[in-house]
């Protein structure tokens, strides 16, 4: 009887200890996949652009919301809200572009003028490209594409791009405008990784946001909200990558791309 009782009890320890090296390797599987599901989940949440070094410095003319000037003659509630034109730019009124031509954005308030003309110049104010933009009446975030008989840019020069409003007339001094900066680079080894592994424009935006080249991380995040307008994580993304830069009074602007 002492050695059945014996042989009952270290059997039923040997059960209770499976028992709890089963509820362990559970515990701990769950705990592996929500680690796993959670480092997945996570760097999508959250767009912000990291300035590179040596655009701080970059040329700039100090003005108001990113506008010269603005007399309000044909920007519907441009005097009474302080909206104004402005470039989707740094703070630091420079960007960076991987792009031999880039895709410039510009924010326009309501406006009963029909059109402006985008203007693309070297340092030296010699004229690379010029082209008229239509202009819808409600306003919002519009989009410029370099095509592709311009000129490259040329690497690690610096170029000015304005976009004024006709409220007046054609190129009148007198115009509201918009200007910013743009200098090309080329594709460092971190961004050139990231950018292989990278499938949607969503992961293409975080990849140049990251290695801090501004133009292409804002055209992918466009792409991105274009190709889902309504989807609630997109909207996020492109209100914190424009967040990120010191351009939150715009973030909830409408786009017109």
């Amino acid at each position: 009887m002492g050695l059945l009782s014996s042989q009952k009890v270290n059997q039923s320890q040997i059960e209770n200890i499976n028992m709890k090296n089963q509820r362990i390797s559970l515990l701990t599987s769950t705990l592996l996949l929500t680690s796993w599901s959670l480092s997945v989940v996570l760097p999508g949440n959250t767009v912000t652009f990291s300035t590179p070094k040596g655009a701080s410095g970059a040329p700039r003319q100090e003005t108001t919301g990113g506008a010269t000037r603005n007399n309000g003659a044909c920007l519907s509630n441009a005097i009474a809200s302080k909206d104004t034109v402005t470039p989707l730019v740094p703070n630091t009124r420079l960007g960076l572009t991987v792009s031999e031509r880039p895709t410039f954005f510009v924010y326009v308030p309501q406006t009963t003028a029909k059109e402006a003309t985008f203007t693309l110049q070297d340092a030296a104010q010699n004229l690379v490209y010029r082209t008229k933009v239509a202009l819808k009446e409600t306003g919002g975030v519009i989009r410029i594409t370099v095509p592709e008989t311009v000129k490259a840019l040329e690497m690690d020069n610096d170029y000015r791009w304005v976009v004024e409003i006709h409220c007046i007339a054609d190129l009148d001094p007198d115009n509201p405008f918009a200007e910013g900066w743009v200098r090309r680079t080329s594709v460092n080894t971190n961004l050139a990784g990231k950018l292989e592994t990278a499938k949607t424009s969503l992961e293409r935006a975080v990849a140049y946001s990251q290695e801090g080249i501004w133009y292409e991380a804002l055209a992918n995040m466009a792409d991105a909200l274009r190709s889902q307008p309504q989807d609630s994580n997109r909207i996020k993304s492109w209100q914190e990558l424009l967040t990120s830069v010191g351009l939150q009074a715009i973030a909830n602007r409408p786009l017109s791309l």
